[in-house]
């Protein structure tokens, strides 16, 4: 069983590398597309978005199998998505609102924290936070 877990763990943490390795030439390749004007801006935020909530994903991917082997029916976690959910959603997709949203009294109001973000790496962090959340917010309960 030991040998078992160290195979598993190991599996995982290869494909875990090999998408981040993948992912960081994805972004670099956007990132030149974008600098030489062959991409919009939002492709290149819409790329990134995707890239950083499928490494939240791969990293609550366990806990899905995991819950996919017990016996019950499947429910969703309602605390979890509301709390960590929506609140990692609202940053994840926030720059798209405040760039794209036509409504500028939607921009000032709904966007007005995450003005403070846009130059750091928060919302990377938001977005592995969203993808995580979402695979582990599925679980199966007993009747």
């Amino acid at each position: 069983m030991k040998n078992n877990n160290w195979l598993k763990y190991f599996l995982y943490a290869v494909v875990l590398i090999c998408y981040i390795t993948l992912s960081d030439k994805i972004i670099v390749f956007l990132n030149n597309q974008y600098y030489h004007l062959k991409i919009s801006t939002f492709l290149l935020l819409l790329g990134k978005t995707i890239i950083f909530i499928v490494v939240g994903l791969l990293l609550g991917l366990e806990s899905l199998i995991l819950e996919t082997r017990k016996e019950g029916k499947w429910r969703v976690n309602l605390p979890k998505v509301i709390f960590l959910g929506l609140a990692s959603l609202y940053f994840s997709i926030g720059t798209f609102i405040y760039y794209y949203c036509p409504i500028v009294f939607v921009q000032v109001t709904l966007c007005y924290p995450i003005r403070y973000f846009l130059d750091g790496n928060f919302l990377i962090v938001f977005q592995i936070i969203l993808g995580y959340t979402i695979c582990t917010s599925l679980i199966k309960i007993k009747h």
